[in-house]
């Protein structure tokens, strides 16, 4: 195995290994629906089993969801392998498939994704998530950015001509 792909495996490994420390220690020391009130009116943990996808959605379809984050994986997986050479999109793709494999040990071994962190902003609650899905998000911005930044350099090599 080259060396890129060792080091983006143990990355993977290790953030996955930090969701699930941060998930066990909520499940230790919080009940389901009980606060952990961090920064008054803006942070706080909540212990939350969510069945869905983001927000919710497709609640109660964990069969899916499980079949689609596995297709998505087994995505990410090949596309790292074979087209990508950017260290950034490495990067990106590694911290998607951290998260993604981090909600999917718990479909599979809870039957639902733990979420527990809440954000109160302008005195609106905002909706609960947990580590694997910062990753995932991060992932996804960091892949916005690349794209932008090839649409640019491929609008400008077009100008030139």
């Amino acid at each position: 195995m080259q060396k890129k792909y060792i080091k983006t495996v143990l990355i993977i490994i290790f953030l996955v290994f930090i969701d699930q420390i941060l998930k066990l220690l909520l499940i230790k020391n919080l009940n389901i629906n009980e606060e952990f009130v961090i920064i008054n009116n803006f942070l706080k943990f909540i212990y939350i089993k969510n069945t869905g996808a983001a927000f919710g959605i497709f609640s109660g379809s964990s069969l899916l969801l499980i079949v689609v984050a596995s297709i998505l994986i087994w995505y990410l997986i090949s596309e790292i392998k074979n087209n990508i050479n950017s260290r950034l999109s490495t990067l990106s793709l590694s911290l998607v498939l951290s998260g993604a494999f981090g909600n999917l040990i718990d479909r599979v071994f809870r039957g639902h994704v733990i979420d527990y962190i809440s954000f109160t902003i302008l005195n609106k609650e905002m909706a609960i998530f947990n580590f694997a899905d910062i990753l995932i998000t991060f992932g996804v911005l960091i892949l916005i950015y690349i794209m932008i930044k090839e649409g640019k350099n491929e609008k400008d090599n077009n100008k030139s001509r």
